[in-house]
């Protein structure tokens, strides 16, 4: 499998340095649950670095990024495009929190700010379907992973399938036919780097919001069901290629 990631934002500066880029991090999450020989190679669409054409890859993964679907920028208008071509040409893409999002919308859905404000810290998520891929997980189980945004999916693409939600992301993981699967939670991203987001975003979030966030980062090295989560994605990603 050749998987491109599409780095659609970047950790703020100094966490680049410490952390690394968002597509290490999926790099590192995904390295065991993709086929062997798989390659992965990083676009950064973020300074207009995209690929030739959308099937350069075998499938798309796109990163989440501080940057809105609304905002006047203008990788995103041309990443909008992408999908779309991408969605008509059949290839298999991922969304991540920014990507969940820009997906929803370039495909016939909404993304905007959400009046509930930011979401920090694991979040757990009902499960509502469970297609093939999503490996031993059972309608109304719970799954938790790190979340960090304020914007949401508030329409959902015609033709998509509410996988997850929770109380408060009512469009946490959705799936459009055999080919798209996004979700609004972060699984890539290690707990250490979480907690030093939250610590860099504190002026932003409110000091109450992240101490709370801070107490449901995991001593483990990523949130407690992030491999799992990997899981799910390394088997969508296979059974899309497949059929």
């Amino acid at each position: 499998m050749r998987l491109g990631i599409l780095e659609a934002g970047r950790p703020p500066a100094p966490l680049d340095e410490k952390h690394g880029t968002y597509p290490g991090m999926f790099q590192d999450l995904l390295r065991s649950h993709l086929p062997d020989g798989s390659e992965v190679i990083g676009y950064p669409v973020i300074e207009d670095g995209f690929p030739r054409s959308v099937t350069e890859c075998d499938a798309w993964l796109i990163t989440g990024s501080a940057y809105g679907v609304y905002d006047d920028v203008p990788f995103i208008g041309r990443l909008i495009d992408f999908i779309q071509d991408a969605h008509k040409a059949g290839v298999p893409m991922v969304g991540i929190c920014f990507g969940h999002q820009i997906i929803a919308q370039a495909l016939g859905g909404q993304a905007e700010k959400s009046d509930k404000g930011w979401g920090v810290g694991a979040h757990s998520y009902t499960i509502h379907k469970t297609p093939t891929w999503m490996v031993d997980a059972s309608v109304n189980e719970t799954f938790d992973t790190y979340v960090s945004h304020q914007d949401q999916v508030t329409a959902v693409p015609p033709g998509a399938t509410v996988l997850a939600s929770s109380d408060f992301c009512n469009n946490a993981m959705l799936a459009i036919g055999d080919t798209v699967l996004t979700l609004q939670s972060h699984p890539e991203m290690p707990s250490a780097y979480v907690g030093d987001l939250y610590d860099v975003r504190r002026a932003r979030i409110g000091e109450e919001k992240v101490d709370a966030a801070l107490t449901t980062v995991a001593k483990t090295s990523h949130a407690p069901d992030a491999d799992r989560v990997a899981t799910w994605i390394g088997a969508f990603l296979t059974q899309a290629l497949e059929s």
